[in-house]
């Protein structure tokens, strides 16, 4: 392996560990992730994440840490995070498409100038206002759910607050 002077030590090159650790280690790698998902695109994705972050180790002269057993728990995580996110998606594709839309007749049981008013948002203040207030869900919880971090959340609830009281307000006046 290349070694180089640092300041009187010697520190192994992290572009030779990095391709080193690739030759030895690549197909195992990919062989371990394309087992659990089934998936050749998806393994070669998680493989490829699991070298850069083996890549960023030896840049930082730590490649020294990285081993097998190191590669196959980080391809491990990397695609157990997949496997979240499509769920997740999943789960928010499952709910928006759950949700009342404009050209769809609403149930008479429920406040007609409330529904009529949330039917005229948009889908993602739509069902931001639905979890945070139908569902009873937090903030952090509808942030989670609609995949934006918690600033951006509580800007779009603002935003859908304030069109849905328009519409609303809007509504009540033709009456």
């Amino acid at each position: 392996m290349a070694t180089e002077e640092r300041g009187g030590e010697s520190t192994v090159d992290g572009r030779a560990l990095l391709a080193d650790l690739f030759e030895t280690h690549h197909d195992r790698v990919h062989r371990f992730v394309l087992a659990r998902s089934g998936s050749v695109a998806m393994a070669e994705d998680v493989t490829g994440d699991t070298f850069a972050d083996a890549a960023r180790l030896c840049a930082a002269g730590r490649g020294t840490e990285v081993t097998e057993a190191w590669l196959i728990t980080v391809a491990r995580r990397r695609l157990a995070d997949r496997w979240r996110s499509r769920f997740r998606q999943r789960r928010r594709e499952h709910r928006l498409a759950a949700l009342p839309r404009r050209d769809e007749p609403e149930p008479a049981t429920a406040d007609d100038d409330v529904l009529e008013a949330l039917a005229s948002l948009g889908d993602r203040q739509r069902a931001a206002l639905t979890l945070r207030h139908l569902d009873d869900r937090s903030v952090a919880e509808v942030a989670d759910e609609l995949d934006l971090t918690y600033q951006a959340t509580e800007s779009l609830l603002a935003r859908a607050r304030r069109s849905f009281r328009v519409a609303y307000d809007a509504r009540r006046e033709d009456v």
